[in-house]
């Protein structure tokens, strides 16, 4: 018989980027089964824990708590439970610096998700929990009453099959010891000043196009883009913004760079370099991918691995969006 899992889900509000690899080392004096989910997030299998410190995960939780509070300053918020989806949901619930446990037993796990709304089960994203919604399906109690072939029905065979194991509580992903996971950068500097903002987008367009190749390759998602741009005096503007989901999708890449740049409302700055770094990487086994019911987003989503595939086969940047064949100086350099 299998040993029961206890997993706790955990957030670090606040912490920054130097300190997150400190209280990840924290963690491990604790339990050696952490992973890290940046930037602000890990998850720990605190199984062995629990027998060694001879205590319930509540108590151990709150050790936790207490241990990472005193040492940074930082408020931690817990979700703990018998598998990884439990444990999460659990987090998304519980008020900050406070910690939710739900016992093992099935009818426990069972009565606290009938209670959560539909769009907490990992793959529904807003758009396909607006159309449970016109079901009215509300609820994850609701989903599970459903019959599979309902579900399927309306969220798509596989991902319906999906929903159906995880309304359940079904989930048998383990945790995977990991730390703090490196950066990906790619870099764009021109021989000349640029102020032509259509210029400066085939660069960006360039970076997402060589981020998301690097991050497949390496089966990875990210969760930070940062955006660093040198002028012609040398001086330099960075900024930082978190996703929503984590990604590895060149059109998502794309807009995020756009957006942020466009943000800055730049007139005349004379541009000499511009820097783009994907942190807080991840697994991309570890992302569920959601559905958005946009046509457009779907098909990049769907045509990615086979560009991938043809850049793989027949020479890097073989394949890329129209707007870079047109300006040789910002094709992207991808990895082999």
């Amino acid at each position: 018989m299998a040993r029961q899992l206890t997993i706790l889900h955990l957030r670090f509000h606040g912490v920054g980027f130097e300190t997150y690899g400190e209280v990840l080392q924290t963690l491990g004096d604790i339990t050696p089964a952490v992973q890290a989910l940046p930037p602000d997030s890990a998850l720990a299998d605190i199984t062995g824990a629990l027998t060694y410190f001879k205590t319930t995960p509540a108590e151990l939780a709150d050790r936790i708590q207490t241990r990472i509070a005193a040492r940074f300053g930082i408020t931690v918020s817990a979700g703990g439970g018998p598998s990884r989806m439990i444990a999460t949901i659990a987090a998304d619930t519980v008020p900050t610096g406070q910690a939710l446990i739900v016992p093992a037993d099935q009818d426990a796990v069972t009565d606290f998700l009938d209670r959560q709304p539909v769009t907490a089960l990992p793959g529904i994203g807003p758009a396909l929990g607006a159309k449970f919604h016109r079901y009215g399906v509300h609820t994850v109690g609701a989903l599970r009453m459903l019959p599979p072939a309902t579900v399927q029905r309306i969220a798509g065979r596989s991902t319906g099959l999906l929903l159906a194991q995880r309304a359940d509580g079904h989930d048998p992903r383990t945790i995977t010891p990991a730390g703090p996971p490196a950066s990906v950068t790619a870099k764009r500097s021109f021989d000349h000043d640029v102020l032509d903002p259509a210029e400066a987008n085939r660069a960006l367009l360039a970076l997402a196009v060589e981020l998301g190749a690097r991050l497949r390759h390496d089966h990875q998602v990210t969760r930070q883009i940062e955006l660093q741009i040198t002028y012609a005096d040398r001086t330099r503007t960075t900024r930082t913004r978190t996703l929503t989901e984590p990604t590895g999708q060149t059109t998502v890449l794309q807009e995020t760079l756009y957006a942020m740049f466009g943000a800055l409302r730049l007139e005349r700055a004379r541009i000499r370099t511009l820097t783009a770094r994907a942190g807080g990487l991840g697994s991309a086994g570890d992302v569920y991918v959601q559905l958005t019911l946009d046509k457009s987003t779907e098909d990049a989503r769907r045509l990615q691995p086979a560009i991938d595939k043809a850049n793989r086969r027949f020479g890097q940047a073989s394949v890329l969006p129209g707007s870079l064949t047109t300006c040789a100086a910002t094709a992207p350099r991808l990895r082999r």
